[in-house]
């Protein structure tokens, strides 16, 4: 800053104001001279008064110490600019906890009326559901249970594939023994027959459960079906056992010649690796079979709807731990807020302590600067009035502290004073705050849990989880 005081080869100085210069005042005589030259012309009487040449001298002086208190007076003004600039930030930050919580409450609002807004526009969607699946269980005579499905389908379809690998491994090697094409050949015939095994089982156990259903039409077409596909599935059975055979006594046999024994003789096997691999085949049916009819609840349509209103209330408790993992955040990003206040503060403080050093320095060479120009007019006086006795002798008559004093204008100081006043009261409140500040950040913390979880148990929310609750413990 401009008024902060500068190093240089003689000491330390004030920026742009130089020290008083006794040459400028004399004007390039010696007061020695002039006072000889004054004693000379006048009798001894009239040199106990100041000369003109004296009272020259005390002008120009105090023309400088003028300009000193104006330069003074100017840089007063700039620290008090500086440290009102510190003053106004402390006092934001004094302020801050109130401006942090209301700070949460406008955020923490914009994210519940949010959170609201959606809801309300998804209840109804959430009601009609719940009706839905009540009507459904009315109309299928189903009580009010949970729906049997898998928790995982990924998990559910990994194993029906690991049957499909299994069983294609056995096929391969059956065939691997029998094809023209030795192994790889035997790879692809047990890859396909054990595919449309397994998928086609798989498919009869899901219309398998079709036996439960209320409508008798219904239960007797999904009967009708599952006979079709089980009659298909020991058909390829059968069809790929006597295909095999064939193949051992001619490994470029055509695929259509397997009809022939398949019309006379069909449950004829004259290979018991062949009888294996029917039993093989139909013992990966029955697993498959079994996995179809857990693919989803016992019960036709039941898992669909039941998943479905299940979902709907699953989506709000998601929601429902969105809202608190904002309200967290939101919470935690308000906490570190706070904990700026107090490095804030230090800061302020540590800038105010250096502020009060800078501005010591600056009064005290301000005073060193008066002190010169006050020493140079009474060395000036001094040489003249040595003049003067050169003449007359010594005259103790001549008071020279007494004159300075009553014709030197004073160094106005007060504005600087007030200035340093000004600094010890402010960091006095700083320190205060700092004590308090552990206390005053605690409540806080405090205010905003409270606040957090008003939020979070508003009477709609609760509502709402009431409702899921009591409809998940009628399902039970």
């Amino acid at each position: 800053m401009a008024w902060r005081i500068k190093e240089t080869k003689e000491g330390e100085e004030l920026l742009n104001f130089a020290y008083i210069q006794r040459d400028k005042i004399v004007r390039g005589v010696d007061p020695k001279v002039l006072g000889g030259q004054f004693a000379v012309e006048n009798p001894k009487e009239k040199t106990i008064e100041l000369s003109n040449d004296e009272i020259r001298y005390l002008e120009e002086v105090n023309a400088y110490i003028k300009r000193l208190n104006a330069y003074g007076i100017k840089k007063s003004n700039e620290i008090k600019k500086e440290i009102n600039t510190l003053i106004d930030k402390v006092s934001k930050e004094s302020n801050s906890f109130v401006k942090l919580e209301r700070f949460f409450k406008e955020k923490a609002g914009v994210i519940h009326d949010a959170f609201i807004h959606e809801e309300e526009t998804k209840q109804e969607a959430r009601v009609n559901l719940r009706k839905e699946l009540d009507r459904f269980r009315q109309e299928n005579n189903i009580t009010k249970r949970e729906a049997s499905y898998p928790k995982s389908y990924i998990l559910h379809f990994a194993w029906i594939f690991v049957f499909i690998f299994l069983e294609a491994l056995v096929n391969a090697y059956f065939f691997g023994q029998a094809s023209s094409l030795g192994l790889l050949g035997g790879v692809f015939i047990g890859f396909i027959t054990s595919f449309f095994n397994v998928i086609l089982s798989t498919i009869a156990g899901f219309v398998l459960r079709y036996k439960n259903h209320v409508v008798q039409k219904t239960r007797r077409i999904g009967l009708a079906i599952f006979t079709v596909l089980l009659l298909l599935i020991f058909f390829i059975h059968l069809f790929i056992a006597h295909y095999r055979e064939l193949l051992q006594t001619n490994p470029d046999v055509e695929i259509g010649a397997v009809l022939n024994p398949m019309i006379h003789s069909p449950f004829t096997l004259h290979d018991m690796e062949s009888l294996i691999l029917v039993s093989i085949g139909v013992l990966v049916t029955l697993f498959s079979i079994i996995k179809g009819m857990k693919m989803d609840d016992k019960y036709p349509g039941y898992g669909i709807v039941y998943r479905q209103w299940k979902a709907s209330d699953n989506e709000f408790l998601d929601a429902k731990k969105q809202l608190r993992r904002l309200m967290r955040e939101l919470y935690s990003v308000t906490i570190r807020k706070s904990d700026t206040l107090m490095e804030n503060l230090e800061s302020s403080k540590d800038k105010l302590e250096a502020l009060a050093l800078d501005l010591d320095s600056f009064i005290t060479i301000y005073k060193l600067y008066y002190h010169k120009a006050f020493q140079t007019g009474r060395e000036i006086l001094v040489d003249y009035r040595l003049g003067v006795e050169s003449v007359y002798g010594e005259d103790d008559s001549f008071n020279y502290k007494k004159i300075l004093d009553d014709r030197l204008n004073t160094l106005n100081i007060n504005m600087l004073l007030n200035t340093k006043l000004l600094i010890e009261r402010e960091l006095k409140s700083i320190n205060e705050q700092i004590d308090n500040f552990y206390e005053n950040q605690e409540q806080f913390e405090q205010k905003l849990e409270e606040m957090k979880e008003r939020y979070l148990e508003n009477e709609y929310i609760e509502k709402v989880l009431q409702q899921i609750k009591r409809n998940r413990e009628i399902t039970l």
